[in-house]
């Protein structure tokens, strides 16, 4: 298990899941525990915390019962009589009995004095690579969760503390190793924060002078010396003083030389044939500004090679190279995570070099990595192997722009573009500042050239031109795609004997491999391995640096790969597998070895135990989307296991659709959780029932729910679950009943659901689930307190930030109905930057769909279709949710243009769409066919579309037919469902001018209706 505490208080347990470790008091307890572990907490100390006031008389039983609760969620398997191993009792208290590497906030106390050891040592480098995995720990404010709890004030100031002298030490070492321009903004922003802390001032005055900034250090502490004196009456530190004489003086070593790798040019003839090409390459990476061309080509064209030669054509810039890898198994950010090792000198993976603690934030910090570097020219090779998370990363510089000093030369094999690439293509060529060059085959001129220089005859061009299709790869090997394995044999053919197994192993491990690698995973002396290994790269087919070797190419690699038959490669996956493991090696490589080896069914469990381990890493980097496809190879494997196991593949499923559903991939969850609920049905396991249950309900779907498809299969399936539900998941499920039931019942059935899913509620989130369910069925139904009650306590249980986001938009949306627009105008600015920020789809899709509403009721249809077709593009897989908001957008541009024909082509099936098509149907002038849908609708007073009423378009669409029908029944029976919304905006129109219509078809004096609806949208800014 792990423990953390340098951010939300939670437990992560073997298999990666969160425990569910109880409600604020009880998280308090092992929170105290936490904190004060390997030493005991006293009960006193706990009741202390617990009641700030008057502790009720049965305070001591009342901890006693949480501390019987924390160790049946932290020991399920213990007996009731058992001793307790991990809580257990000590003398006046409680103390936690685990390992030092089981607790965040210990493995950062160890990496800090470690990394004050090789400071001290003069390792610097390896010190900061410590210092920054400290940082890592951190995923947000310690104790979060519990800012308003009196005793837990202290320990964050506590905390934060700690955190900003970690940041302090890493500051130290960065600037050792002469780091000072990339840490400027950063430092800058710390004194600001803390203008009297003379450390920080001291970094960030070193920082500076490192930049070329002398004049601006030597300012920042002599305003720091006027700070002290003025404002405490102190003399500054004797550190400050003497930083300050050594810049004056200029002291050398306040700047150490950092060594930088760029990548070496390639020579004059690899790039025969492409003056023209290189040409634009040149002029791309010549130019200011931030720019990406994109070089596509097929396998061997030429790719690497021109852009290797264009990166160095930057003047002033550093060229650095991050290669896609194709064996599988990658950690997340492969590509960028090489290239800013070379940038930076910094090592560790992506979380690590940046010491983000969040996605967004990640992301930020590499757009400051890379400008601290200066002009850089950053080449990406092989995008068709590229994992989604570097995709994403990719996508956000581009369309922030945030580096304005950086060109990215991109090489993609054109003929292998996945869905990923697609999507990231797609958005990239819609910039102005991204362009694209496709390779084809060199012209004859060049091949000529080419078989003059190699000793060929360049007579013999045409025909070898026709015959490779002047690819210089095949010109190279002399021979066309389809005879590249005879070629490759008659190469071997001249290697010492053993050259087919040693390549073959080499090519299976990846595009590099180390030599001690190699040699475990090979069964041959070590002599007959190097001889190989040195022909090999006489013979131009490895090359080889620090006796680690790559492929020329990754077409040879691929052709040794596909060359071994299907055993022996299994065999020789599964051999790479068990050496790599003994190494450490990262879990996606090891999953993949172990998936591709599997040769007996006993190899299975492992594959799966490292694709498991793989997802919880991938997801620890922010990497979603890659997260989803190890389980995806997880839930795979479950069938390869020698003994059938139900209730792992059920876990594994629901875990990918947990996966899918935060990478925004929500089209594809449904499948998933539909086979979760299958096998747990199979099992009989109410609670795996109930977690597969709860995956259709995430709140991030209830932010749409206007289109969740609520068969009544789901409904079943939810309330089956509620029926066996323990407490841990019975308000959640009420919640989910609540949501999904209320297409198929009674608007006040559900709400009533939602009300005791609110005092059910065991712990903060499910009560947050609760009040964001009972929110949702309020709208355009429940009274301004009513909501204005829900909305005050939604807003005092968030617990992360995505749920901060959700409690906003609701607040937002309740603005939005005020008619207070101006007001929610900074909150739906917060909403489209925050949605970006976390990289959620979902979140982006519903922010521009609630612009697109916003415009729609100012009346610029234009921007509402525009920001509609923005919320499908977002989340391109929502399902149908997306496109069918766009289309509607667009066909009520038509309409409103006096273009109800071209309208109707867009008609979807939906119910709100058949009060649509009833309307544009009376404006093309078939009167007959919208009188008998309006006769459906309203029959036995609007009985099939009671819980839409409020929905959109339909009042305000409803009241234009009833005033064209004249039908005084139906507007008998519409007006006391939209009374309830006097004063607000119903749906997408203003209530009281839809209540207007009515009471002049009834007859009614409506003069002051519409006297308020008049001064409404005055308030509000919208036409009237």
């Amino acid at each position: 298990m792990e423990f953390r505490v340098l951010g939300p208080i939670s437990v992560i347990g073997a298999d990666g899941v969160a425990l569910d470790i109880g409600p604020l008091q009880q998280r308090s307890v092992l929170a105290l525990c936490l904190l004060a572990s390997p030493r005991p907490v006293t009960v006193t100390r706990i009741i202390d915390a617990l009641w700030e006031e008057e502790p009720p008389v049965s305070a001591v039983n009342t901890v006693q019962a949480y501390i019987s609760k924390l160790r049946r969620v932290l020991e399920p398997g213990r007996s009731r009589r058992g001793a307790a191993a991990v809580l257990v009792g000590r003398a006046g208290g409680y103390a936690l009995d685990i390992p030092d590497g089981d607790v965040d906030l210990r493995r950062v106390s160890a990496r800090v004095d470690e990394g004050r050891r090789l400071l001290g040592a003069g390792d610097a480098g390896k010190a900061a690579r410590e210092f920054r995995l400290a940082l890592s720990e951190w995923r947000g404010d310690a104790l979060t969760g519990f800012e308003n709890l009196p005793w837990a004030r202290e320990e964050r100031v506590a905390l934060d503390e700690l955190r900003l002298t970690v940041v302090e030490e890493a500051n130290e070492a960065d600037l050792a190793l002469g780091r000072g321009s990339e840490l400027v903004p950063e430092l800058v922003r710390l004194v600001a924060a803390y203008p009297t802390r003379e450390r920080v001032r001291r970094h960030a005055a070193h920082a500076l002078y490192q930049a070329g900034r002398q004049a601006d250090a030597l300012a920042l502490l002599a305003e720091g010396r006027r700070l002290l004196v003025d404002e405490l009456g102190l003399d500054p530190d004797p550190r400050t003083r003497e930083l300050e004489a050594r810049i004056l003086a200029q002291d050398a070593a306040l700047s150490p030389t950092v060594a930088v790798r760029v990548a070496a040019q390639p020579p004059a003839a690899e790039i025969l044939g492409r003056s023209a090409e290189l040409a634009r390459l040149a002029a791309a990476v010549e130019a200011p500004g931030h720019r990406i061309v994109l070089v596509a080509g097929e396998p061997g064209i030429g790719k690497t090679s021109l852009v290797e030669a264009a990166a160095h054509r930057a003047p002033g810039a550093r060229a650095v190279v991050g290669r896609c890898w194709d064996g599988g198994g990658a950690p997340p950010f492969w590509p960028w995570v090489t290239a800013l090792r070379e940038l930076t000198g910094r090592d560790g993976e992506l979380a690590e070099i940046t010491a983000a603690t969040g996605e967004f934030p990640l992301y930020e910090a590499v757009a400051r990595l890379v400008n601290a570097a200066g002009p850089a020219v950053v080449v990406l090779d092989d995008l068709q192997w590229a994992d989604a998370a570097s995709l994403r990363l990719l996508d956000f510089l581009a369309t922030t722009r945030s580096c304005p000093g950086l060109t990215v030369l991109a090489t993609y094999r054109d003929t292998e573009v996945g869905e990923s690439l697609a999507r990231t293509l797609a958005a990239l060529r819609r910039l102005p500042h991204v362009e694209g060059v496709t390779l084809g085959g060199l012209p004859e001129d060049a091949v000529a050239e080419y078989l003059a220089r190699s000793g060929g005859d360049p007579l013999k061009a045409g025909v070898e031109l026709r015959r490779t299709g002047g690819n210089p790869f095949f010109l190279g090997l002399g021979d066309t795609p389809g005879a590249m394995a005879e070629v490759l044999r008659g190469r071997l053919a001249a290697l010492p004997p053993g050259a087919h197994d040693v390549l073959s192993a080499a090519a299976l491990i990846g595009r590099e491999t180390e030599l001690g690698v190699l040699l475990d995973v090979l069964d041959l002396p070590q002599d007959q391995v190097l001889d190989v290994l040195d022909a090999a790269v006489q013979a131009r087919l490895l090359t080889e640096r620090q006796l680690t070797y790559s492929f020329g190419h990754d077409i040879v690699r691929e052709v040794l790969r596909d060359g071994l038959a299907p055993l022996r490669r299994r065999r020789m996956h599964a051999r790479v597998a068990a050496v790599l493991e003994g190494r450490g090696t990262q879990p996606g490589e090891l999953a993949y070895h172990y998936r591709e080896g599997l040769v007996i069914s006993g190899m299975a469990a492992k594959a799966i135990t490292y694709a498991r381990a793989a997802a919880r890493h991938a997801a620890g980097q922010f990497a979603h989307e890659d997260a989803a496809v190890h389980l995806e190879h997880a839930v795979a494997l479950t069938g390869q296991l020698p003994v059938t196991d139900l209730a792992l593949r059920c876990d594994l499923l629901i875990e990918l659709a947990e996966a899918l559903t935060v990478a925004g991939l929500n089209s594809r969850v449904h499948p998933v959780l539909d086979e979760a609920v299958a096998v747990a049905d199979d099992l009989g396991d109410g609670e795996r029932l109930a977690r597969a249950a709860l995956g259709f309900s995430d709140p991030l779907v209830w932010a749409m729910y206007e289109e969740l498809n609520a068969t009544a299969v789901l409904v079943e399936r939810i309330d089956r679950a509620l029926s066996g539900a323990g407490a841990r998941w019975r308000s959640m499920l009420l919640s989910a009943s609540a949501i999904i039931g209320a297409f198929t019942r009674p608007m006040d059935d559900s709400r009533a659901l939602a009300a005791r899913a609110i005092e059910e509620a065991p712990d903060d989130r499910s009560l947050l689930r609760a009040l964001s369910a009972a929110e949702l069925l309020s709208r355009g139904v429940a009274p301004v307190e009513e909501r204005a009650a829900l909305l005050d306590r939604m807003r005092g249980v968030g617990v992360d930030l995505v749920d901060e986001w959700l409690v906003r938009e609701a607040w937002y949306v309740e603005l939005f109905t005020q008619g207070r627009f101006d007001e929610g105008r900074p909150i739906l600015d917060w909403l489209r930057r925050t949605a970006a920020e976390l990289r959620r789809p979902a979140l982006v899709g519903l922010a521009a769909w609630q612009a697109a509403i916003r415009a729609y009721m100012l009346g610029d249809l234009a921007l509402a279709e525009a920001e509609a077709a923005e919320a499908a593009r977002a989340h391109p897989e929502g399902g149908r949710g997306p496109k069918s908001r766009a289309d509607l957008m667009r066909a009520l541009r038509l309409r409103a243009e006096g273009d109800s024909a071209a309208a109707l082509e867009i008609v979807h099936q939906e119910q709100m769409w058949t009060v649509l098509r009833c309307a544009l149907l009376l404006d093309v002038g078939r009167e007959e066919e919208s009188r008998e849908i309006f006769a459906a609708l309203s029959r036995d007073g609007f009985a099939v579309m009671v819980g839409d009423l409020a929905y959109r378009i339909v009042p305000d669409l409803l009241t234009e037919l009833i005033v064209a029908f004249g039908d005084q029944e139906a507007a008998r029976a519409l007006y006391p469902h939209l009374e309830v919304c006097a004063g607000r905006v119903l749906g997408w129109a203003v209530a009281d001018r839809c209540l207007a219509r009515l009471a002049d078809v009834l007859g009614r004096d409506s003069a002051a209706l519409r006297k308020s609806a008049d001064e409404f949208a005055r308030r509000a800014g919208l036409p009237h």
